[in-house]
């Protein structure tokens, strides 16, 4: 039996968040779980509960500023759970130096900036999924 695959979708706006699960639901397989967190908080919990359910992120999509923290804090919780995930930063308004450094510790599968174009995100998810 093969291990339960799931992907995480953060930020902290509701229309953003919506947008992003309307549109990832139509790209991806049915038996990969699509789950959403609008805060840090609530992030950290899913990714505690996949880890102790033995569910595989295989993908973790975040807002770079989220209203109780980062999203390099979060994809860098997650790193140290599953280092093998795919990190994915959304930005409106980013540190550029903030990012690079973030890619340079951990790295980065992609980032986009706000609003993304859709034919680019697709892409960058779908490489994910088929690897």
């Amino acid at each position: 039996m093969s291990t339960k695959k799931a992907i995480i979708i953060i930020d902290d706006e509701f229309i953003i968040l919506e947008s992003l699960r309307i549109q990832l639901s139509r790209i991806i397989d049915e038996n990969i779980i699509l789950e959403a967190a609008s805060s840090g908080e609530e992030s950290q919990a899913l990714i505690d509960e996949f880890y102790n359910d033995g569910i595989d992120i295989i993908l973790i999509i975040s807002d770079y500023n989220l209203d109780d923290t980062k999203g390099t804090a979060i994809l860098s919780y997650a790193h140290q759970k599953f280092p093998n995930s795919k990190k994915v930063i959304l930005s409106g308004q980013s540190d550029i130096n903030e990012i690079a450094d973030f890619n340079n510790s951990i790295g980065l599968h992609a980032s986009f900036t706000k609003p993304w174009m859709f034919d680019e995100l697709k892409e960058s998810i779908l490489k994910v999924i088929n690897t």
